[in-house]
């Protein structure tokens, strides 16, 4: 049992205590986002906010600019003191190592990207309603799926706004990963090293883009505290993501995901059950703002819970196929066992349903049985205690 205020010394419930008090800040984070959202509207404010923005332009679309400004620096202001909280947690865990001036430019750029995005989803799903009153959702979805990959295939360019992104120097490992890309028959285009150390230890390798836009990132921590037999291990989990077509699977099933939320929130605006506005404008009421972003984040909460359940089972096929590519396990279990180490992420049995990621004893069992099947008995004899039981 941890106290309040020392983490714990031994590795497996540091990393457990971790898990749950970060997800536990999610949670109040979203019980914030959504606080702000009903006292933003209980107050009247989105009702003034929308006479102003009327009042200073007559176009449509900046209406809705102004309108969704207002509503994000109150959410912003609303939940920082939670993701201040959050910022504490990962120093007190000796996981962040930058100071809090670095935290607060990095939170600012973030919720910079959040105005932008948020900003286009506001925008494509008002201008849509109105362009196209009966099927404006459809397009809505279609639109959203878009952005979604975009955003999907620009993701090195987005990370390099947080930390020094540049192609891996290391002419070995670069091979080495290339040839690993080729045997596993996938195209990827230049490998980058992501350079965190200065601000975390956490660790971390993922292949990005689809096609000719395909790019695969190592942080600097992991290439550090990895051996290259352990980083190809992981790499080649990555790979597994792209050989077996999951990140087409999840673009699709999100693009589902969004028609049914944008085709309910399209039924409640056309029925007024939005309760943030009072006439029936349908989209064109400019006080629907902050009743469609509660909306569309309580239904982007459950659409996640689908995702997740997807990407678990992605998850263990991937690491099947790393298995299969590289020829043994023993690498990606000790390479995985670093990476809880670093990461302090324990995924347990008993929880996993709220995350994108399947139980870490779980997958450290079926590497395990798959070495001992092909003789690898010396290195992967027994889980550690590092990785936890797993259960709450």
């Amino acid at each position: 049992m941890t106290t309040a205020t020392t983490p714990p010394t031994d590795q497996a419930a540091t990393g457990r205590a971790f898990t749950k008090r970060l997800r536990w800040a999610g949670e109040v984070q979203f019980l914030a986002l959504f606080a702000a959202i009903v006292g933003y509207c209980g107050t009247g404010l989105h009702q003034r906010v929308s006479v102003f923005a009327q009042a200073i332009t007559r176009s449509f679309s900046l209406q809705v600019a102004l309108c969704w400004f207002a509503l994000w620096a109150v959410c912003t202001a609303t939940v920082f003191p939670v993701a201040s909280y959050s910022f504490f947690l990962q120093r007190r865990f000796g996981l962040f190592t930058g100071g809090p001036r670095v935290w607060l430019r990095d939170y600012l750029k973030t919720n910079g990207l959040a105005l932008i995005f948020g900003g286009a989803l506001v925008e494509i799903a008002f201008c849509s309603g109105v362009l196209l009153p009966s099927y404006g959702w459809l397009s809505a979805a279609l639109l959203y799926t878009i952005l979604f990959l975009w955003i999907t295939r620009s993701l090195p360019w987005i990370l390099s706004l947080f930390y020094p992104v540049i192609p891996l120097g290391d002419t070995t490992l670069r091979e080495a990963i290339t040839r690993l890309a080729a045997k596993a028959g996938v195209r990827t285009g230049t490998i980058y090293e992501w350079r965190i150390s200065e601000r975390t230890r956490q660790a971390n390798a993922l292949v990005t883009g689809v096609g000719a836009a395909r790019r695969i990132l190592l942080t600097d921590t992991l290439i550090s505290r990895l051996t290259p037999e352990e980083v190809e291990a992981i790499v080649a989990h990555e790979l597994g993501h792209c050989a077996l077509h999951h990140i087409a699977k999840k673009i699709l099933l999100q693009g589902v995901i969004f028609c049914v939320i944008l085709g309910g929130i399209n039924f409640a605006v056309h029925r007024g059950l939005v309760w943030s506005a009072d006439e029936n404008l349908g989209w064109a009421d400019l006080k629907l703002v902050p009743g469609f972003f509660l909306y569309w984040t309580c239904g982007r909460l459950y659409g996640n819970f689908i995702l997740a359940a997807l990407s678990r089972r992605h998850e263990r096929e991937a690491d099947l196929y790393s298995w299969k590519l590289t020829g043994r396990a023993e690498f990606f279990i000790t390479g995985l066992r670093k990476l809880t180490d670093a990461n302090l992420i324990v995924f347990d049995k008993g929880s996993e349903w709220k995350f994108a990621h399947p139980a870490t004893a779980e997958r450290l069992a079926a590497a395990e049985q798959f070495a001992r099947a092909n003789g690898e008995l010396a290195a992967a004899t027994q889980t550690p205690a590092a990785v936890g039981s797993e259960n709450n």
